[in-house]
């Protein structure tokens, strides 16, 4: 369950791209039925083998404020599946009060508005679902 409160304490602004049609990252086999009904030329025995690249957006408190897709697995509801649990698997480390990117500070100039600081970390990761 700490995984369903880390991601409930986010901020209501968080940022996703592409933004998922679910609230939550649901069970695998909702996923998979999206996957077969909107890229059935995807799967490959039942199985999708992708790279998928993505940011992190962190405010200048360094918590999390979003995740983007840089690099599409090529099937939108496996992007969006991705997005939704990568953000709950960051989310899992957060503390109160403490930011979620490590080792570092961040200055503004006067008058810039530390809501309008984004911090961009980026990844990439090799994706493999069984359907």
């Amino acid at each position: 369950m700490a995984l369903a409160a880390g991601a409930s304490a986010q901020s209501p602004t968080f940022e996703f791209s592409p933004k998922p049609r679910w609230a939550e990252d649901p069970e695998t086999e909702v996923v998979c039925a999206a996957i077969a009904a909107e890229c059935p030329g995807k799967l490959k025995d039942g199985q999708i083998d992708s790279e998928w690249s993505y940011a992190d957006l962190y405010d200048a408190d360094g918590k999390l404020a979003g995740v983007r897709s840089l690099q599409s697995t090529g099937c939108r509801p496996l992007d969006e599946h991705l997005v939704l649990s990568h953000r709950e698997f960051r989310t899992a480390f957060s503390k109160p009060g403490q930011p979620d990117l490590d080792d570092i500070s961040v200055e503004v100039a006067a008058g810039m508005p530390r809501s309008a600081v984004r911090l961009i970390k980026r990844g990439t990761t090799q994706v493999s679902i069984g359907c």
